[in-house]
């Protein structure tokens, strides 16, 4: 019985294949610019949410923030999900915002806009710090103090912090 046809691998053939492992390899370790990984987490202060009464937050992570102006650290503990990404970001537009700082005006898809607004809805919230997240650096905490529709303002970021651009 006939097993089937066996094909011989020629090294005119074999020398494309490793070439082309070679160009993908290559490819992947380039030195362009990656993309922005940019996270917003709802956050409170350490100390705001110590105690019985505030059990909801054991689950979170503490993060321990310098800050910029006097580099003194404050504890802040940040919920384990984000409210949103840099998936839910369809436009924006940077700003300066003063002392080497930037501001990224962005506009929100409809399911980051419908979230934002429920989130936003409640008074209390609007004082909290949110706490933004480019890459794995801890960029700034700051509250909302006015509702989202469709667009936010996430501010503190520097100039080498979106040179990983979207």
């Amino acid at each position: 019985p006939r097993l089937g046809r066996q094909r011989i691998i020629d090294r005119k053939e074999l020398s494309v294949i490793y070439g082309l492992i070679l160009l993908l390899l290559f490819a992947a370790c380039s030195d362009e610019p990656q993309p922005l990984s940019l996270q917003v987490f709802p956050a409170r202060l350490a100390a705001d949410a110590r105690g019985a009464e505030y059990a909801e937050y054991a689950a979170w992570d503490t993060v321990e923030f310098a800050g910029r102006a006097n580099g003194q650290a404050i504890a802040y503990v940040v919920a384990p999900e984000p409210l949103i990404t840099e998936w839910n970001i369809i436009a924006c537009k940077v700003a300066d915002q003063g002392g080497g700082l930037k501001i990224i005006a962005a506009r929100l898809n409809a399911y980051a806009s419908q979230k934002m607004q429920k989130f936003s809805a409640d008074p209390v919230r609007l004082k909290q710090p949110l706490g933004l997240k480019v890459g794995a650096r801890w960029v700034s905490f700051t509250p909302l103090l006015n509702q989202v529709r469709d667009r936010i303002q996430l501010r503190g970021l520097t100039s080498g912090d979106l040179q990983l651009t979207f």
